[in-house]
């Protein structure tokens, strides 16, 4: 037999002809960089032997092994190189010189090229000598020993990502679903997996309850095959022209409109003739003829698991880089593995805000204009409670804004009054607190004249009210002819809770005075002060000692839990007789000790981006190193990827959204 020669020369221009263990340093062949130049035999790269540390006990046989390391290795790269000339022969070694030389480089080889050594030149064979084209060697330092993989692999904790987002899942309707729409279920189809004769077969199931014979139902799910082409088909039992759906080998979204007749189940099955398997996800049946929404998206908080499976497909324990991306506040980002490696970033202990309390305004109002959404005799009072209450108190009349005397409303009564008590009022809607509630703690300040003869009979009533009556009211009323008296009442609800008798000379011409009605918690307190002189601008304003303090009145539970909604002042005079000059200058309710929540500035916000660099023993947020964020206990080296599969369970605030995680390494190999 002849030996096979091969007759044409190496050019080092086609790919495929460099030989099978051919260098790749820092991403290029040395073939493609020098010509004549190539590479023989590699070794070095096979089994890495152990350094031992042992230690001899006593008179014992044998010795005890204190601890066993991975040492560096040497890998041996022998080469020809062939020159046309001498002067190209020493310019390939000033190449090759330039090509080797430095403190590491990336090294792969042909035959592997989808793993790297971290490698550094460190010796060299003799040339031959007066020659130019020759055989030599030179060794490469690996100091830890590894082969690392060139691609990074990743693993995170998002279940959907490589799902379709907006398709459908869960259950509607009286349909119970499937064991869970997380899960993905696949069956094996071959023709064994027929009944005979039979044209599909079963794959899952779902019973579920309907009385009515005409219901139409949309019935949806993922599915993929692992062969193009294959046929799932799904039905409700009993229904009529049930579709078989053409399945890719991607994850794709089917609906179905069934009309149940007679049994009460759907099922997804196989079309006879299918190879392979078939993946069914995210059953959902729902009663008409839409489909709704699936969920999670990305952005829904249940796209994000809180477990990882991370896959080490390596020899050789790794360091991961993990990348955590926060959608919302959050104050700790906690990572467990299933080492017991622990590591952890912030404060567990972290709120996310605060309860505070504050004033809120329900209403204001300066009467220099009519006030919007201002309602006329509509307003609630509790006077026929108290004085006659077999005669009518009408409403009626009209009012003005802004007269001479200030910005103020001021009564237009009628030419005459057939009823006892009468006059117009204006009602005005007031807001809830911002909790929703509009039966806590509540102030109201009136800024009012009421300037009266000893002739004059009139009456202006304060009132904090609701649909249904009064809450709470202020009444000052005089209400004897020819008496200098003038009645102070104070109604919760429809009980009169207070009354007092003042002087009306303590209601001088020209004043404006200062009511305050209080209800805190389930007390109500009353003052009367703040007068102001020779007009009606706050800058006028005197304070002196009130004229009249309530002393603060227990309330019924009942009482103090009345609901506010509105305020309406009501002036009134007495039949014809003459009325005091009075009006209202401005008008304040505002909810006390109103509970708010506010957001208080978290470790991390939406959007930040926290890097975890295991190898490094550091954690970067935004890209700029963070120390203040690490615990002295972390456990750094636990936290190496073993070879093989380990869990990560991820941990936040207890208040926190979950967070995006990847975990992304290069696997190594001995």
């Amino acid at each position: 037999m002849y030996d096979f020669r091969e007759t044409t020369p190496f050019t080092g221009s086609d790919d495929n002809q460099r030989p099978a263990e051919a260098m790749l340093i820092d991403g290029k062949y040395i073939e493609d960089l020098i010509p004549g130049y190539s590479t023989l035999q590699v070794s070095g790269r096979e089994l890495l032997s152990q350094s031992i540390e042992k230690q001899t006990i006593g008179k014992s046989d044998g010795e005890f092994i204190q601890y066993v390391r991975n040492p560096s290795r040497e890998i041996v790269v022998g080469y020809r190189l062939a020159a046309a000339d001498n002067l190209s022969f020493r310019q390939a070694f000033y190449k090759l010189n330039s090509i080797l030389h430095g403190d590491s480089h990336q090294v792969s080889f042909n035959d592997d090229p989808s793993k790297y050594w971290i490698a550094t030149f460190s010796d060299i064979d003799d040339v031959p000598k007066g020659r130019n084209a020759i055989t030599s060697s030179f060794t490469l330092f690996v100091p830890d020993g590894i082969a690392h993989s060139v691609a990074t692999q990743t693993a995170d904790n998002m279940p959907y990502k490589d799902v379709p987002v907006n398709l459908v899942t869960g259950s509607g309707g009286t349909f119970t679903g499937w064991s869970g729409y997380t899960s993905i279920a696949s069956w094996f189809v071959d023709t064994m997996a027929f009944a005979p004769n039979a044209s599909s077969a079963v794959l899952a199931a779902q019973s579920f309850t309907d009385n009515s014979s005409s219901t139409v139902y949309t019935f949806s799910f993922l599915a993929k095959a692992d062969t193009a082409g294959d046929k799932a088909h799904c039905e409700l039992f009993g229904s009529v022209g049930a579709p078989d759906f053409t399945l890719t080998t991607s994850w794709q979204a089917f609906t179905a409109k069934l009309t149940y007749t007679t049994m009460r189940r759907v099922y997804v099955g196989a079309t006879k003739g299918n190879k392979g398997s078939i993946y069914i996800a995210r059953p959902k049946l729902e009663i008409g003829t839409t489909a709704s929404p699936w969920s999670p998206n990305p952005a829904d908080p249940e796209y994000y698991a809180d477990t990882i499976k991370v896959h080490n497909g390596g020899t050789y324990p790794v360091e991961p880089v993990i990348t955590a991306t926060m959608h919302a506040d959050n104050g700790l980002i906690a990572l467990i593995n299933s080492q017991g490696g622990v590591l952890q970033f912030g404060n567990p202990e972290e709120a996310d805000g605060v309860e505070r309390k504050r004033s809120e305004v329900a209403r204001y109002e300066g009467f220099d204009k009519e006030p919007a959404g201002a309602a006329y005799n509509t307003g609630q009072t509790n006077s026929h409670y108290y004085y006659i209450k077999t005669q009518k108190n009408v409403m009626e009349g009209s009012v003005k804004y802004a007269d001479d005397d200030g910005s103020a409303v001021e009564p237009v009564f009628l030419p005459t009054n057939s009823h006892y008590w009468e006059g117009p009022s204006v009602h005005l809607k007031t807001t809830n607190a911002s909790d929703g509630s509009n039966t806590g703690s509540v102030f109201a300040k009136w800024r009012y004249k009421f300037n009266s003869s000893v002739s004059a009979l009139g009456a202006i009533e304060m009132t904090l009210d609701n649909d249904t009556g009064v809450a709470y009211q202020v009444i000052i009323r005089s209400n004897y002819a020819g008496k200098d008296d003038v009645d102070v009442q104070v109604f919760a609800g429809s009980t009169l809770v207070f009354q007092q008798t003042l002087n009306r000379s303590i209601f001088s011409n020209g004043r404006y005075y200062e009511a305050k009605l209080i209800k805190l918690g389930n007390t109500l307190n009353l003052q009367l002060a703040g007068i102001v002189q020779g007009g009606i601008t706050p800058s006028q304003i005197i304070t002196r000692n009130p004229p009249l303090i309530m002393p603060p009145i227990m309330l019924t539970s009942d009482e103090a839990s009345l609901p506010v909604t509105g305020a309406t002042l009501w002036f009134q005079r007495f039949k014809n007789y003459p009325y005091p000059d009075m009006g209202v200058y401005d008008m304040d309710i505002e909810w006390l000790n109103v509970d708010y929540w506010t957001d208080l500035s978290n470790r991390f916000s939406a959007g930040d981006v926290a890097t975890i660099d295991v190898a490094n023993r550091q954690i970067l947020v935004n890209g700029v190193i963070n120390a203040d964020l690490q615990l002295i206990d972390n456990d750094w080296k636990k936290f190496r990827l073993l070879p093989g599969d380990t869990q990560i369970l991820t941990q936040r605030s207890s208040w926190a959204q979950p967070y995006e995680v990847e975990v992304a390494f290069k696997e190594a190999f001995l």
